[in-house]
């Protein structure tokens, strides 16, 4: 073992250690960051101490939906510090991104490529979505497949292709190096998980240069075509294209397999709403409306204080983090009437703050939402007597709720 591995390893064990301790004497914040299997009864007993918690790791905590969208609303909060920096250095490749930047820059880029993500435009992507899931279904058996491996899993990631216009002889690249980027959403727990994901972020910037280089003499109607006007025109770096088209590729690809695996988990576990969707597909909408509040892909947001403000009573320091718990505020009784049933036919009300809220609203949300619907619809109606054959497989992480595997036969 070299001095590297071993030093990664004690700051590792070191880190979950301190963790552990602070949870031990009630930080549940601190539990949270273990990645328990389930963190809603965590949530619950968060819930009985007060919308707004400050951890003793330094960070406040939200758990009322209320409070989280005033946040996610408030100016005063951004993703950067007063100096500049990130909370937390990420990959400098990607930080240049809408995922990293506040406005003015975030304005600038967002008005850019806001219009390839409009309803209208995502709408036209419907029969690339249907084609790409029943493609996979035709693999698969009734007697038996895994949902996540087989199915779940390929969806985004061949739809954020043709979105992007990766040509075909690329796209087992992109593949490989999107399942790679998945871990920064996991945390990296080993040497060789963090050597894997630099080795996806350095590929996808050079995989994206790459495709820009050939849409500049080959352009077609994808996105980045579409940002090569911006790109002439000096509104756009290509820098920053090729960092916005990176961690789209990430929050594209990850959240919305989950969004799926999430979603048909909850389904099969609730008969009665499975029976509902099988009886009227036209229920896929709404079946993926509270599939993102019941078990939110997104576990956590983070804000940090542009400036002192005071938030319920207590004073915020300028450049402390203020933590949004997503699965908790989904959950919160005085947003959503009887929070912890899953119920399809739910009347509309409050809305998920799974997309988050205010100038930083997920850019890809109609994408998202146009997957899930056709990747459900066309589940029930090919395997309407689907169901669970085993295990389910979490992931351990905790910023995602997902699964590894899903047993399923119909």
């Amino acid at each position: 073992m070299t001095t590297t591995e071993s030093e990664l390893g004690a700051q590792l064990r070191t880190a979950r250690a301190a963790l552990k301790s602070l949870g031990a004497v009630g930080d549940h914040y601190a539990r949270l960051l273990l990645g328990p299997d389930d963190p809603y009864p965590i949530y619950a007993r968060m819930r009985r101490r007060g919308p707004l918690q400050v951890s003793r790791l330094g960070s406040f905590v939200v758990v009322s939906h209320d409070l989280a969208d005033k946040v996610l609303r408030d100016r005063r909060l951004g993703l950067r510090r007063t100096d500049g920096e990130r909370p937390v250095r990420g990959f400098s490749d990607f930080d240049n991104s809408l995922l990293g930047l506040d406005p003015p820059d975030h304005t600038r880029l967002r008005a850019l490529a806001a219009p390839s993500f409009s309803p209208r435009a995502i709408a036209g992507f419907r029969a690339d979505v249907e084609r790409a899931c029943d493609s996979l279904l035709d693999k698969v058996t009734a007697g038996g497949f895994d949902l996540m491996r087989d199915y779940a899993s390929h969806i985004p990631v061949a739809v954020i292709g043709d979105l992007f216009g990766i040509p075909e002889e690329h796209r087992p690249r992109f593949n490989h190096l999107a399942a790679g980027l998945s871990l920064v959403l996991d945390g990296v727990v080993s040497l060789e998980e963090a050597t894997r994901l630099q080795e996806a972020v350095t590929g996808m910037r050079e995989l994206f240069t790459e495709l820009l280089a050939l849409r500049r003499t080959e352009p077609g109607a994808d996105f980045v075509s579409g940002m090569l006007g911006p790109l002439g025109d000096d509104k756009l770096t290509a820098d920053e294209l090729v960092a916005m088209c990176g961690m789209l590729a990430l929050a594209g690809t990850e959240t919305t397999v989950n969004l799926i695996g999430n979603g048909t988990l909850a389904l099969l576990e609730h008969p009665d709403q499975w029976a509902a969707l099988r009886a009227d597909p036209d229920l896929a909408p709404r079946a993926v409306e509270e599939t993102l509040r019941y078990d939110a892909s997104v576990l956590m947001q983070t804000r940090v204080a542009h400036e002192d403000l005071e938030l319920m009573g207590k004073r915020v320091p300028a450049d402390t983090q203020v933590v949004l718990l997503t699965g908790a505020c989904n959950r919160d009784p005085d947003a959503f009437p009887d929070p912890d049933r899953f119920d399809i036919t739910r009347e509309p009300g409050a809305s998920h703050i799974s997309f988050s809220s205010g100038i930083h609203y997920c850019l890809g949300a109609p994408l998202a939402r146009l997957e899930g619907d056709v990747a459900l619809r066309r589940l029930v109606s090919r395997f309407p007597g689907l169901r669970r054959t085993g295990p389910v497989v979490r992931r351990s992480s905790p910023f995602i709720r997902g699964l590894r595997a899903l047993p399923v036969a119909g």
